[in-house]
């Protein structure tokens, strides 16, 4: 651990104690998780079930279905039953079109035939790994996926190419949603994350345009939000902006859950996002109180990026790389200690 972040989480300690619990608002059991940006080892899988926080994992279409109909599971078997074996909450966040149907991976599999492929493999996915599926037939601990999220970040062109389009996400999601559903009816699908994108369509106004599509409030059973901020109270402006869509639309009894939001602990350019160690841990625990105190917003789950830093993992997002509860040696941040006390304080 480098000199600065290990005073930094000396000071952090000393102020956890100082604190009274009651500064932390009780979460819902279930309620917390992370995202990885790499791979976990076996300890780090330790750390996640050994606190009770759930998991959002990658599922990459592009690395399973290698040819029409032709399934690779392995590595994915190996990711399900290591968090099944310690009781981990897994969310799939299924996304990435394979080549034999589009020249690259974020351009969506849409058409007949690009919506019927990712129909089918969705059908396949859930019926090995959802209830009563056949990856759990000869396995002691079972712990099915309750949810899977549909694609990442359709309002983004990093994810969605050529241009963020709402009406034909909308088709993906009904295509999907319904393989899912044929494989699980206990299933509940989760729309893609939307983020607040500059000079792309905010979350709040994708979303807006989705509703106008009929059936998509049928599709979706959440709704989700990657509402990265400043500051604590600037994500609760965005969460309160996208409950006020949902609201309008005849649809403010859906849960909403956050499938990615953080703030660095250092960044390799200047950014607004870079907090510090000190500053992401109280980050971290402001925002996780407020998300569960406001109970009007019926935030179902908030999943914490990133699990550690990983500095070649996305080029793309500089500060993204700095967001973790881990270093790049391993060791932990005050973050993580930050987590480790919200934590504490969830009802079982």
């Amino acid at each position: 651990m480098s000199r600065p972040v290990r005073a930094a989480t000396v000071v952090f300690l000393a102020l956890c104690v100082l604190l009274p619990a009651s500064a932390t608002a009780r979460l819902p059991a279930g309620f917390a998780g992370v995202v990885p940006q790499g791979p976990l080892s076996s300890s780090d899988l330790d750390r996640i079930g050994e606190v009770g926080l759930g998991l959002r994992v990658n599922v990459a279409w592009t690395s399973i279905e290698v040819r029409p109909g032709v399934y690779d599971f392995s590595a994915l078997d190996a990711q399900i039953g290591a968090a099944a074996d310690r009781g981990i909450e897994v969310l799939p966040m299924v996304y990435g079109t394979p080549a034999w149907l589009r020249p690259s991976a974020v351009h969506p599999p849409l058409g007949r035939h690009g919506l019927a492929a990712w129909h089918d493999f969705l059908f396949a996915l859930v019926a090995r790994y959802g209830h009563g599926g056949s990856f759990w037939e000869s396995r002691e601990r079972r712990r099915p996926p309750r949810r899977w999220q549909l694609w990442i970040e359709p309002n983004f062109p990093n994810f969605w190419r050529p241009r963020p389009a709402p009406t034909a996400y909308a088709k993906l999601l009904h295509a999907g949603a319904a393989g899912v559903r044929a494989a699980d009816r206990r299933a509940r699908v989760v729309a893609a994350g939307l983020a607040p994108i500059e000079r792309q369509p905010p979350a709040w106004e994708f979303l807006r345009r989705l509703y106008r599509v009929p059936g998509f409030r049928v599709d979706a059973d959440l709704i989700a939000l990657h509402p990265y901020s400043t500051t604590v109270g600037l994500l609760a402006q965005r969460v309160e902006r996208m409950r006020a869509v949902m609201a309008a639309a005849g649809d403010a009894r859906k849960p909403l859950l956050i499938t990615e939001f953080g703030v660095a602990s250092s960044s390799s350019i200047p950014t607004t996002m870079d907090r510090g160690p000190l500053g992401q841990a109280r980050y971290l625990e402001r925002a996780f109180a407020r998300l569960a105190r406001e109970r009007r917003w019926r935030v179902a789950g908030a999943y914490w990026y990133a699990f550690a830093d990983n500095p070649t993992f996305d080029p793309g997002c500089q500060f993204c790389s700095y967001t973790g509860l881990f270093d790049t040696s391993g060791e932990a941040k005050p973050a993580w200690w930050a987590l480790k006390r919200v934590l504490a304080t969830a009802t079982r």
